[in-house]
């Protein structure tokens, strides 16, 4: 008995043992990324924070660390946002140069690595990330990925309102197209200053909460949008318009954003129950 007990207690700490990944993403740029080999009879899940956070953001490290403890397979990137090697995360005010579809050329990369180890992918997004992970599945539709769970999925509000967006995003695709570089500074989702070339802040504000809607769809594969009911980092109406898509939303009642303190466990709960059915 105590033998057989050793042993389970051994593969437990192996299945939830994690290692630094670092890959190729981007011809000589690298990047990083958690990983916990898991059980073989489970899916792998692969989980993304994204936008300006690193893989050790609190919210999706917690999770990932409690998924892998109950055998998942568990890949966490850190975006590169043309960082090598990075692994702090990036204020608002930082000048950036990344762009959505360099984020989607990497998470291919990093489907590419998992799914030389595991058949059967889901993918996990938190905040923004979700709205990272709708983008690859519009643009690289994949049977090995089997569900898409977003968590928190924040919609890109404006605060000065969605018919802004339009000028905003005239004078940015000008701009591009002139070739200019100069650095530019708008409001989106939670930073009252984004700053970075008009190329890299178009790329995120072309994703308005209409498209974001529209991708989910269109995109032919389970869905989960799990949301705190008093996340207030997205519009009032912003679960509604979600109820109004094909996807399943899951409530988590006094939750914020963060899903922090009690909230975490009920996460977990909502998340592996959703994993069973991948």
């Amino acid at each position: 008995m105590h033998i057989w007990v050793s042993l389970l207690l051994a593969l437990t700490s192996t299945w939830a043992q994690a290692e630094i990944v670092t890959l190729a993403v981007n011809g000589k740029l690298t990047a990083r990324a958690e990983y916990h080999a898991g059980k073989p009879d489970k899916p792998a899940v692969l989980m993304l924070h994204g936008f300006l956070q690193t893989h050790e953001f609190p919210t999706t490290q917690r999770l990932a660390n409690n998924l892998a403890g109950e055998g998942y397979t568990v890949l966490s990137p850190t975006l590169s946002l043309n960082i090598p090697n990075r692994r702090q995360s990036l204020s608002c005010e930082a000048i950036h140069t990344h762009i959505m579809d360099g984020a989607v050329r990497e998470l291919r990369v990093w489907l590419d690595w998992l799914k030389k180890r595991r058949k059967s992918i889901v993918l996990l997004g938190h905040s923004f990330g979700s709205v990272h992970l709708l983008a690859y599945l519009q643009a690289h539709p994949d049977p090995a990925v089997r569900k898409l769970i977003g968590v928190s999925i924040i919609e890109g509000r404006l605060y000065a309102g969605e018919q802004k967006r339009g000028q905003i995003i005239r004078q940015l695709r000008a701009m591009s197209r002139n070739q200019n570089t100069a650095i530019v500074k708008h409001q989106f989702t939670f930073c009252k200053q984004l700053q970075g070339t008009p190329q890299s802040l178009l790329s995120y504000l072309e994703w308005s909460p209409e498209r974001i809607l529209s991708t989910i769809n269109q995109v032919p594969l389970p869905m989960t949008f799990i949301v705190g009911s008093e996340d207030d980092l997205f519009g009032p109406d912003w679960i509604d318009r979600l109820r109004l898509t094909r996807a399943k939303v899951v409530i988590v009642e006094g939750a914020d954003h963060f899903m922090d303190g009690e909230h975490e466990f009920t996460l977990l709960d909502d998340v592996l129950a959703e994993l069973k059915d991948a």
